[in-house]
């Protein structure tokens, strides 16, 4: 008799339990004993870019037909970058979403044409999770759809193709329990859809597409938001002609990374004063509100706040602040429309490093870089920052602690009367003198606050 056969049911459960899914499926049939004790398969999981001996098909259709009739599987994967036949696919779905119980699907698939997924996937019962990427098109749904457990939704570079009936919308329809949805690889000009984002029951919200140049869209596009009970908004993308209708009441935290176009064309550049945008943020700006945490996540943001700075509303509830950008040339003339109308903001976080005016290359002489103004003139008109109630600034040094940098920290603290704590993060490495010189510095600044503590980090 062999060791495993002699252990306890409980312990041999435990170490089949961590196996890989193919290897437990193999399993069944070597041992009755295993069988009895191994009905539910936790994670089925195939990927034809791991090594196989023989065809990526027979190894994916031998592993299914060696399992029981009573064996339940809670996870299932299938990503293959090499055509499968669709008929065989959807052979193999029909098995999992019919008889075994799953739990978590995950296709990500490739083809010439796009992959249509079978009928049933609209009708799982058991399915909580379920995530759809890589060349699937979905262009129709069965009148019974309904997906009564599914709560996260996960599209990956998928389309939808029928715009008479919105079968976007049509999908989300079929899922009343749905909470959170993503959407990456969401483009416009490949989508037939009605524009319409509408859910009852979604909490939370995550939409990104990747910023090529050359971007041209339809000529007409506006997007609705039909989402009350939503708390989590990350939305990425060129914002459309407009947003028809907004429904965020109870949205808690945006991160926002939004760019507006020209004649509905983007080439990787920002738009001047000026230019005519067929771009529309009012409404977005206007229907988050309700925020208590917000994210800019790039200069291209900070511009279309900038644009669209007549439409900020008073932020009552927002608390928390977070710029992100890599460009520390770049111009935060948004920031005193927007910190005008957070009469309750306490923390701001400013992420990659300060702005500040670099010295000119002609500079010879010592005393005129001493007179040069580094605080950038979108800066130096801060007299928002004078009442602004703020209690925590938050950055990062991105060039170790220069003229300019120390300079913008002193132009903060010199205003900010109700700062607290100022939280300084240099993330190069630095000698110890260094170190030592950029602490002595900072803790030599004048402060408007005299309860103001400063706090130094070094990656």
């Amino acid at each position: 008799m062999d060791r495993i056969s002699g252990l306890p049911d409980e312990l041999i459960s435990l170490i089949v339990s961590f196996l890989a899914a193919k290897d437990a499926a193999s399993l069944l049939v070597t041992s009755r004993r295993f069988r009895s004790l191994y009905s539910i398969i936790p994670d089925l999981e195939f990927d034809d870019k791991v090594k196989f001996q023989g065809t990526f098909t027979d190894l994916v259709s031998g592993a299914m037909a060696r399992l029981e009739t009573t064996t339940f599987i809670r996870r299932f994967s299938l990503k293959s970058e090499r055509g499968l036949d669709p008929n065989r696919i959807n052979h193999w779905l029909r098995n999992v979403l019919n008889l075994r119980g799953v739990m978590d699907l995950e296709m990500g698939i490739y083809g010439d044409n796009g992959y249509t997924l079978p009928l049933e996937i609209f009708t799982c019962k058991t399915v909580k999770k379920m995530e759809l990427g890589r060349e699937i098109v979905i262009s129709v749904l069965p009148q019974n759809a309904l997906l009564p457990a599914l709560e996260t939704l996960i599209f990956d570079n998928v389309r939808f193709s029928n715009l008479a009936d919105c079968v976007f919308k049509a999908f989300l329809s079929a899922c009343p329990v749905l909470k959170e949805l993503t959407i990456d690889g969401m483009y416009w000009e490949t989508w037939d859809w009605s524009g319409i984002v509408s859910s009852q029951s979604l909490q939370r919200l995550t939409i990104g597409r990747v910023l090529s140049d050359g971007f041209n869209g339809p000529d007409h596009q506006n997007i609705t938001f039909d989402t009350p009970n939503l708390t989590y908004l990350e939305y990425c993308d060129f914002v459309p002609d407009g947003y028809t209708i907004l429904s965020f009441e109870s949205l808690v935290e945006a991160k926002l990374h939004l760019l507006v176009m020209v004649n509905h064309e983007w080439y990787g550049q920002f738009a001047e004063d000026g230019d005519i945008l067929s771009s529309n943020a009012t409404n977005l700006i206007q229907g988050i509100r309700n925020v208590q945490i917000l994210e800019l996540s790039s200069p291209y943001m900070f511009e279309t706040l900038y644009f669209f700075r007549d439409a900020i509303p008073v932020f009552e509830k927002l608390h928390h602040l977070t710029m992100t950008h890599d460009d520390t040339g770049f111009c935060w003339r948004f920031l005193p429309f927007l910190l005008n109308r957070t009469p309750n903001l306490k923390t701001l976080v400013i992420e990659d490093g300060l702005h500040y005016v670099e010295e000119p290359d002609d500079v010879e002489e010592p005393d005129d870089v001493e007179e040069h103004d580094y605080v950038c003139g979108c800066m130096s008109g801060y007299s928002c920052l004078l009442t602004c109630p703020l209690e925590i600034l938050e950055l990062d040094l991105w060039e170790n602690g220069t003229i300019g940098e120390l300079e913008q920290i002193k132009h903060f603290l010199g205003k900010l009367s109700r700062l607290e704590l100022l939280k300084v993060h240099s993330r190069e490495r630095l000698s110890e003198k260094e170190k030592l010189r950029i602490v002595t510095d900072l803790l030599m600044l004048p402060r408007a606050s005299s309860k103001c503590k400063i706090q130094i980090s070094f990656t």
